[in-house]
């Protein structure tokens, strides 16, 4: 007669018992069964990796907080370095992070697939960190530059694994939510970034302390420090881990996170290999992915959000806006309330309406800025300028924004996936650089009311775009996103 209690293996190759009936008895075997783990509720998971994404969000506040820190301490910074009257190196001091920032989200992937996704956190928040102390204590070009390519190469590695790890952590009901984190912190790290330099607009009532600017840079090394110094306190991811074939360590992350280990993945079926760059680049199975990627970040930036918040001071100035510095704060809090709202609404809506809506808007107030650029005299033409300005940034903020970058994380399968990103963010800082350097020489060239036409005429393309090609990934496990490109 069998033994009433079998052992029989899972496609995992865990042990799960099972009752038999013993022949000729009629009757089941009254041993116990051990009750298989079942998955936590949505809301559970979410709090579970509230920590976690916590920890890589400080990533991108450290990447927002840089955005913002060099432009209201520009002229003291150069006074103090002593290149107050040199244009050009003025420009590489803002242009440094954003070159190094493409090196950094180029080399990003194949970094974060070689050591993993929190040893990459770990080393930008090290990056991020070790630059702004270079900065705080530079008291040449030479070395502001060096600190600002440090911060570059943090802030490009923090733009691919930051969105990376939290859709690959986060659980699927939730991906939108958590995964707009990113998008919520850099706007908040902007807005601090601008508060903190308010001294330096001119006023004897707020004169600056001196070494203010040192200051600036030496807070910004406080979100880098915990980045590095938390990154090894969180869960791994459990992709990678699988990646590698390490697959008793990917079940204890998700039965930490969800409750229980989910089902064998598509993604399992690339363990250990990644994919070489000429794969990416030419397989037909990965490229309307690629292809949706890259062409979301050329649009928005070419819809001139990046122009619009760089120069919204010399906008509102040149529109009749008496109050520029209170405009330009006023522009990061309406960003920062449209990337909250977005939160809320990227898992019941879904990432596609959103981003239609957004660029339909952004194409809208784009129009509108061009008319009171076009007729400065007009009647109420500031108060048309000022609310174009931030309704498009209110807009942004809810889909343009955080979309992308949320898209970038989710429609890549696990072999492709990190040098799929390093290529999108890879063109996002380069388009980036492309807008902030021409924006000026072409508003001079052509004048304003034809270059905010043409950033109208690309966010009527995006909405196009997003409308015929981009697919909807909400609530949807990667792999189910995967199959639905063909991957």
């Amino acid at each position: 007669m069998p033994s009433p209690r079998e052992r029989v293996r899972s496609p995992r190759g865990e042990e799960r018992r099972r009752l038999v009936t013993p022949r000729g008895t009629g009757s089941t075997s009254e041993f116990s069964v051990p009750e298989v783990p079942r998955r936590m509720s949505a809301r559970e998971a979410l709090t579970r990796a509230a920590f976690p994404v916590f920890v890589a969000a400080l990533g991108a506040f450290s990447f927002g907080y840089h955005c913002g820190v060099v432009n209201p301490a520009l002229e003291n910074l150069a006074r103090d370095i002593g290149i107050a009257n040199d244009v050009a190196a003025k420009g590489s001091v803002v242009s440094a992070m954003l070159l190094f920032a493409a090196v950094g989200s180029f080399s990003a992937g194949g970094i974060a697939d070689a050591f993993g996704r929190v040893k990459a956190l770990g080393l930008s928040g090290a990056a991020c960190a070790l630059g702004s102390a270079a900065c705080a204590t530079a008291t040449t070009l030479d070395g502001i530059l060096f600190g600002r390519a440090l911060v570059g190469i943090g802030v490009g590695l923090v733009s691919i694994v930051v969105p990376m790890y939290i859709s690959e952590l986060a659980p699927p009901e939730h991906r939108g939510i958590l995964g707009a984190g990113p998008q919520l912190s850099i706007g908040v790290g902007i807005l601090i970034a601008v508060v903190l330099g308010l001294p330096f607009q001119g006023d004897q009532y707020y004169a600056p302390p001196e070494n203010w600017w040192r200051i600036m840079f030496w807070v910004a090394c406080i979100p880098g420090v915990a980045l590095a110094a938390l990154a090894n306190t969180i869960p791994e991811s459990p992709t990678w881990l699988r990646s590698k074939g390490r697959f008793h360590e990917s079940d204890a992350v998700e039965t930490a996170q969800f409750g229980a280990t989910l089902s064998r993945r598509n993604d399992d079926a690339t363990d250990g290999k990644m994919a070489r760059w000429t794969d990416v680049l030419t397989a037909r199975s990965n490229r309307r992915a690629l292809i949706t990627g890259v062409m979301l970040f050329f649009i928005q930036q070419f819809a001139g959000i990046n122009a619009i918040i760089y120069f919204s001071t010399s906008i509102f100035e040149s529109a009749g806006i008496t109050s520029a510095v209170f405009a330009s704060i006023a522009v990061c809090v309406v960003n920062l309330v449209g990337s909250v709202l977005a939160t809320g609404l990227l898992d019941k809506t879904g990432r596609k309406p959103l981003l239609t809506f957004s660029f339909l808007g952004m194409a809208i107030c784009c129009v509108s800025l061009a008319l009171s650029a076009a007729n400065p005299h007009m009647f109420m033409a500031p108060t048309l300028s000022l609310i174009s300005v931030l309704a498009y940034v209110f807009i942004f903020g809810m889909g343009a924004g955080p979309v992308p970058g949320l898209l970038s994380s989710e429609i890549y399968a696990p072999a492709v996936r990190g040098k799929s990103m390093s290529l999108c963010f890879l063109s996002h800082w380069i388009f980036n650089f492309c807008i902030g350097q021409g924006f000026l020489p072409a508003v001079q060239t052509y004048g304003a009311p034809a270059v905010y036409m043409l950033f109208a005429v690309f966010s009527l393309f995006g909405f196009i775009f997003t409308s015929a090609y981009v697919i909807e990934t909400k609530g949807k496990s990667l792999e189910q996103i995967a199959a639905e490109l063909h991957i």
